[in-house]
């Protein structure tokens, strides 16, 4: 009798833990499932890795170990005495989503305040994934409007602004087919910076725009990783050595691939057609050259918040991140002469913007960050780069590659020095608060 009852016992002590261990493997997949949309959406891995401990903490979790790269999640739970959950997932999409990001963010909270069930939190993960993307129409507006207010921020005429613009809607159909088709993301990049320097340099050709560069760097502003890069020097200096060295390679190839697309087509046009074409640009008063690069820095800003399908009730929010970190840029212009401190101070500026918004609309400080630091982000300088390397101009590559990398540099550090003051003092506050209570 005695060996019957300690069989059943250690029966009971087994379906016990099947039980446990199915719990957690749900609760670990509900987990994984919400991570995976942050690190898809552009969340930065300090903040994935924050949620993912954060709710297995709060489903009972003793211990959690979380390592969140730009393509994989691996996550280990400890719930009891020597037993453990491992899942790993992997990642093999991005596009920056601020509306998702913020929603998952928000899902995560209040599975923690709340302490929802695997079921409950499953419903609303179902509910915040059915999300409305703004209308492919309204795409292609704020495409135009990036490429025509960053051909004038960067000093292009109103003539290149207009071309510019108008190329800018055949990358978006371009953009549109990849994304239908799920082809390799560097073949519409490559075959958008071809047509798009062969209509620039048709539109100068036949009169219509001023500048071949002008035109293209308004559209190259649609295609280059000028964020990723910066984002990339952030991690690693973070100490996400992984993470910021993939999205460095990545930042790299695409700069090369715009450059040569772009490239190819000036060169094929020269022996199509015979001789170089001839740009000229136009110089405006500096008050007017001013006035016209904070207006675009606004305007190109909510562009790009669109493009991210930032929440239509933040857009006004970011076009000021933009507006604000532009005119710190010039603000410290007048107090010292180091370029790349120039935008070290912007960056700063534009974080604790960021971080303030994040506060007063209860939403992550990258919804605002990503956009308002795109009128910063050497992306015109990274293509230019790339495009001496290509023609094989090799001082110039050098001269501005270190000119890109030092200004890539000051933003990241800007906002990584920033970020972590922030981030000290909020757990000073917790923590007085905490002893108080």
């Amino acid at each position: 009798i005695m060996k019957i009852n300690e069989i059943s016992k250690e029966n009971k002590n087994n379906e016990y833990k099947r039980d446990t261990r199915r719990e957690w493997e749900e609760r670990l997949e509900l987990v994984l499932d919400i991570a995976e949309q942050m690190v898809m959406s552009g969340a930065e891995v300090a903040r994935t890795e924050y949620s993912i401990r954060r709710i297995c903490k709060s489903f009972g979790a003793l211990r959690t170990e979380a390592l969140s790269i730009t393509t994989s999640l691996i996550v280990t739970v400890y719930y009891g005495e020597y037993s453990s959950v491992t899942q790993t997932r992997r990642v093999d999409k991005f596009a920056y989503n601020m509306d998702r990001l913020e929603k998952m963010n928000e899902l995560s909270r209040e599975i923690c305040d709340k302490k929802l069930g695997i079921e409950e939190g499953r419903k609303k993960f179902a509910e915040l994934m059915k999300e409305k993307y703004y209308s492919f129409p309204v795409q292609v507006l704020f495409f135009m409007l990036i490429a025509f207010t960053f051909t004038l921020f960067f000093g292009g005429s109103a003539k290149d602004a207009a071309v510019s613009a108008f190329i800018a809607i055949l990358f978006k159909y371009i953009d549109e087919f990849a994304r239908k088709l799920e082809i390799n993301k560097f073949i519409p990049i490559v075959a958008s910076s071809l047509l798009g320097g062969l209509f620039a340099i048709m539109a100068v050709r036949a009169g219509v725009a001023d500048s071949v560069e002008m035109v293209s760097i308004g559209d190259v502003m649609l295609l280059i990783p000028g964020i990723m890069l910066t984002n990339s020097l952030r991690d690693m200096f973070g100490g996400d050595t992984i993470t910021g060295g993939i999205r460095f390679i990545e930042a790299t190839l695409v700069a090369v691939m715009i450059a040569l697309g772009f490239s190819v087509s000036s060169k094929f046009y020269e022996e199509t057609f015979g001789g170089a074409i001839v740009s000229t640009v136009i110089e405006l008063p500096i008050a007017i050259t001013i006035a016209t690069a904070l207006a675009a820095s606004f305007f190109g800003t909510i562009g790009y918040a669109c493009t991210f399908n930032t929440n239509s009730r933040r857009l006004t929010g970011a076009g000021l991140g933009g507006l604000i970190g532009w005119s710190a840029y010039l603000l410290a212009g007048y107090f010292m002469l180091s370029e790349p401190m120039k935008y070290f101070v912007a960056a700063i500026v534009i974080n604790v913007y960021s971080e303030i918004m994040a506060v007063r609309e209860k939403a992550p400080s990258t919804v605002f960050l990503v956009s308002a630091i795109m009128p910063l982000v050497p992306g015109g300088m990274l293509y230019r780069t790339m495009r001496f390397a290509v023609t094989k101009e090799w001082e110039d590559f050098g001269k501005l590659g270190v000119e890109t990398l030092s200004i890539a540099l000051a933003l990241a550090l800007g906002m990584l020095i920033a970020n972590s003051v922030i981030k000290s003092m909020r757990k000073r506050r917790r923590k007085r608060l905490g002893v108080q209570a």
